[in-house]
């Protein structure tokens, strides 16, 4: 790729100005960019359009302070496909980046994981499991994700066995049927969530380490969801 230019994503967009939009992109150099892209006049028009949700971009960004300017972007190949609920998923993941990661931090393999999330989302089966390897993957960078491996003593966690967490030590092994399966953290480690219960229990994880990194502002990307499924009253 040409000096200057580099792969993105577009997370966010919103109007700025009289004929611009702020927006926040996820870069492969420079991780989380905030920018402004002008979009008045022919070329304005052409940046418009290619800044969409889930298209691979080229850009290149100019300035020296935190909020640069998008000078020139290309579409690198077609939209990821997301559609219905796979879209809202796929919003949802635009969300949790935006909120937990701070802008300018240099972070390819994010980047890389992004990515390969939405072409693995745009054709799974399960939506869900998708959702809690990105998630782990986003706690995982920001060094909250406990190790799923082992306990908080070092030793390994069995299938068989249940766990709690415990802030900032691990899963401790617990008796009876509390805590976590060791079965589906073992599943989360080695992405391969199928099971119903594994899911539920690998959701109920992610959002107790979620909760006070997100903080009390609710994810519009979930509220949107749910509105869009509830079901309508009738009016008959």
């Amino acid at each position: 790729m040409d000096a200057g230019w580099q792969s993105a994503y577009l997370l966010h967009a919103r109007p700025y100005r009289e004929r611009s939009q702020l927006i926040t992109l996820l870069t492969e150099q420079d991780g989380k960019v905030a920018a402004v892209a002008r979009s008045s006049g022919k070329q304005g028009g052409l940046t418009k359009a290619a800044l969409q949700p889930f298209q691979p971009l080229k850009i290149f960004l100019s300035g020296s302070g935190s909020l640069k300017t998008l000078k020139q972007v290309e579409t690198l190949s077609l939209p990821v496909p997301l559609q219905g609920q796979k879209l809202f998923c796929g919003l949802y993941c635009n969300e949790l980046t935006v909120r937990l990661l701070s802008e300018l931090q240099e972070c390819p393999s994010l980047y890389q994981g992004y990515h390969q999330s939405l072409l693995t989302l745009a054709m799974a089966d399960s939506n869900e499991a998708v959702l809690r390897y990105f998630e782990w993957m986003l706690l995982d960078y920001l060094g909250v994700a406990p190790l799923l491996g082992q306990d908080a003593c070092g030793e390994p966690l069995h299938a068989d066995g249940r766990y709690s967490l415990v802030a900032e030590q691990g899963f401790m092994p617990v008796a009876g049927d509390r805590g976590y399966l060791g079965a589906m953290l073992l599943a989360l480690q080695q992405q391969q969530l199928s099971d119903p219960l594994h899911l539920q229990q690998a959701k109920h994880l992610a959002r107790t380490l979620l909760k006070p990194l997100l903080g009390n502002k609710p994810l519009r990307s979930r509220e949107l969801f749910q509105r869009k499924t509830r079901p309508r009253t009738s009016t008959s």
